[in-house]
Order: C-alpha cells, then sequence, then structure tokens
C-alpha cells in the first residue's frame, strides 16, 4: 500500500517563475509534468539503482507576499519520498529557495552536532510549514532516541531519523508554558512543560539549551502586533524578464509540456504586462 508524504517549499520569486522552474526541472528526471498553470502533476518510473519505488507528484502554488507557496504530495511505496523531493529542488536551484533561517541556525551548532545530526538537518527543510521560520538548532537525548531539536516561530520539535524510519515529536508554542535548563558536566537537559506535561531532552551540549530557552522566551514576549511586517510582493518584472518568461513558456510548450491552450492563455497575461 503507497505512503502519502506532504512538505511545504517556499520560493523567493514570483509564481510564474517558480512554476517554469518546478516543472522544468521535473521534465528533466522524467516526472512528464502535466496540468493547469498552479496546479503541475507528474509520475515517475521505478528506479532499481536508487532503490525507489514509482511515484505520483503533485504541487499546488500559490502567491505569498515574499515569493511563492508550494505544497507537495508524494504517493509512493517505501520511504524515499523526500530523496525525489530533493532531486526536483536540485533541478530548481538553492537561490530559488527561502532557507527560513536554517542555514544560521545550521551554522550556530557545534559541528559534532552537525556531523552527528546530518541526516536530520538535511531533513529540516522538508518538515517546515511555510509560514515558520527556524530560531535555533540543538542535539540530544529524547525517549531513548539521539536526534535534533528544532526551535521555530510557531513550533519546537524533535527529529530522530534513521534508515527506513522517522520520529517526529512536537509541541506548539501556544501550548508550552515554560522550557526550563538543568546542567552537569555531561551537558545540558531541556525540559519542556506543555499542556501539563513535562518531557525531558537530555545529553544535549552546553549552551544548546540555553539559546533554544532564550530564542524561545524572546518570540513567546513578542506582541504579535510588534513583530516584523511581512515582505512587501516582490516588484512586478522588468520587460526584459517578461520576454524571457515568454520564451520559456514556448519552451515548454514546444516540449510537450504546456498544451496549445495553457501556452496561449499564459501568454497572453505576460504580453498584457507589456
Amino acid at each position: 500500500m503507497a505512503i502519502v508524504r506532504a512538505a511545504e517549499w517556499m520560493l523567493v520569486c514570483p509564481p510564474e517563475q517558480a512554476e517554469n522552474s518546478i516543472r522544468g526541472a521535473m521534465a528533466e528526471l522524467g516526472l512528464e509534468p502535466e496540468g493547469p498553470l498552479g496546479s503541475i502533476r507528474g509520475k515517475s518510473k521505478t528506479a532499481l539503482l536508487k532503490n525507489r519505488w514509482s511515484a505520483t507528484v503533485e504541487a499546488i502554488l500559490s502567491r505569498e507576499p515574499s515569493g511563492t507557496k508550494v505544497v507537495w504530495r508524494v504517493d509512493m511505496l517505501g520511504t524515499k519520498h523526500y530523496e525525489l523531493l530533493a532531486d526536483i529542488a536540485e533541478g530548481v536551484g538553492d537561490e530559488m529557495f527561502d532557507d527560513r533561517g536554517l542555514r544560521g541556525a545550521i551554522d550556530r551548532l557545534h559541528k559534532a552536532s552537525r556531523i552527528f545530526g546530518r541526516k536530520e538537518v538535511r531533513h529540516v527543510r522538508n518538515l517546515l510549514y511555510a509560514t515558520e521560520r527556524v530560531l535555533e538548532l540543538g542535539q540530544g537525548l529524547y525517549q531513548g532516541k539521539q536526534g535534533l531539536i528544532v526551535l521555530t516561530s510557531e513550533r519546537l520539535f524533535f527529529l530522530e531519523k534513521s534508515l527506513g524510519s522517522e520520529t517526529l515529536e512536537e509541541f506548539s508554542l501556544p501550548a508550552i508554558h515554560s522550557l526550563t535548563v538543568s546542567k552537569k558536566m555531561g551537558g545540558e537537559k531541556l525540559t519542556v512543560h506543555a499542556s501539563g506535561n513535562q518531557s525531558d531532552i537530555k545529553q544535549m551540549m552546553h549552551g544548546q539549551a540555553d539559546a533554544i530557552v532564550r530564542a524561545f522566551r524572546t518570540v513567546k514576549e513578542t506582541p504579535r502586533s510588534t513583530q516584523p511586517p511581512a515582505a512587501p510582493p516582490p516588484a512586478a518584472p522588468p520587460q526584459a524578464d517578461l520576454l524571457g518568461q515568454i520564451e520559456r513558456l514556448a519552451e515548454l510548450h514546444s516540449r510537450g509540456i504546456l498544451t496549445e491552450g495553457e501556452f496561449e492563455a499564459k501568454k497572453a497575461e505576460l504580453m498584457g504586462r507589456l
């Protein structure tokens, strides 16, 4: 029985550019993208060398103030859903992604944590909601499993990823009453007090639990009315960029990715901006 996995991307470009990039990346991978503008669907074949089953991939695009939100749905057997999305992301290009604070948080991690939790760190982007940003990362032991602790603007979650399995435990920020830290020679313990329960994350490196607590207090104490406003919508693309988009649409049409009707409708919309 197939398993469905979902992910949300934030791309720092208008939906038209995001759509062209995603369709092009999927076409290069042989996924044969189809569907109307804003809704892309493709299918991959079983890849024996990658130990990956065939899959159905769907993407829904929507305009956001800071760019484009892409909601993915991958339906396939096995556990390689996010590997397939990683292949598409590589084709789209890292420069198109809003990393939502993840790169800075990784840079603040101790080197040993970055090495130990490399599987989890690579996987965090697949688990983020499009509306949240990463504030701090840490590494520790939770319910006998070693993994990554992620504090975002919306929740605190623990991620453990191993071959063939994944553990994700999360606490929404409104549900967390407080975070406390205890310290020993061997490391720090972060205690989460949420909804009348207490959860301990042990063996964190010195400074990591403290950093998470400081960031948590800052976001909890900041009134929503004083939080930074959303970024302004992207400016309308210049004429040269519009012509470039029309050329890319023509290429997608000539390769059979866009139908005649889809191509003419989109071309007319772009021509109206010239």
